[in-house]
């Protein structure tokens, strides 16, 4: 749980940010500061990985960079838009990390493609990364859209990731989620809003 924890921990910054006023896009300082903070908190992870590695695991680098490296590309990538960068954050911190502790604590039937994972983990995911990432979404657009655009852009963002993230693949799920977040929630941002 306390791994869970602290894979859910830095979805709290798009509501931190709400309190924080900043230009669209993000300036330089704001830009820069995610970024220092970024490192600190992989090179934190690095260094402290044993105390939250599950039995067995000894390389933290695929799961902490692979949770990293997909926000901050996004970021770099979609400069403007960086909505975009935090709704894949909300979809990697609250989809993913709900996803197993649904899965945990309530159980369920195995996935019919894979029996490590549960009906009602994948369920947590596009419950919690969809009402999630469509409030974290929307919220950070500027020019504002509507709920409905926000709603369509994470839920088909989210529905799309949690297959993925279900799948049986050697490939670190942050990796996965991270990189289908940024990529459909891009293309759905762009064919809804333009």
């Amino acid at each position: 749980m306390r791994r869970r924890l602290l894979h859910m921990l830095p979805g709290l910054f798009p509501f931190v940010l709400w309190a924080i006023p900043h230009p669209d896009p993000w300036g330089p300082y704001l830009f820069y500061a995610v970024i220092g903070v970024t490192a600190m908190v992989v090179i934190n992870g690095l260094r402290q990985f044993a105390a939250f590695a599950r039995p067995g695991e000894d390389d933290g680098r695929g799961s902490i960079l692979g949770y990293a490296f997909p926000v901050l590309l996004s970021m770099c990538v979609s400069r403007g838009r960086e909505e975009l960068c935090l709704l894949t954050l909300a979809i990697l911190a609250f989809g993913d990390g709900s996803a197993t502790v649904g899965g945990l604590l309530l159980g369920g039937r195995p996935l019919p493609w894979n029996s490590g994972k549960t009906v009602t983990g994948l369920l947590c995911f596009w419950g919690m990364g969809g009402i999630l990432g469509t409030v974290v979404y929307w919220g950070e657009s500027r020019p504002g859209v509507s709920w409905m655009i926000a709603a369509a852009v994470a839920g088909v963002t989210v529905f799309i990731a949690g297959i993925l993230e279900s799948l049986p693949s050697r490939i670190n799920d942050n990796l996965r989620v991270g990189f289908a977040s940024a990529a459909i929630g891009t293309a759905m941002h762009f064919a809804l809003v333009g």
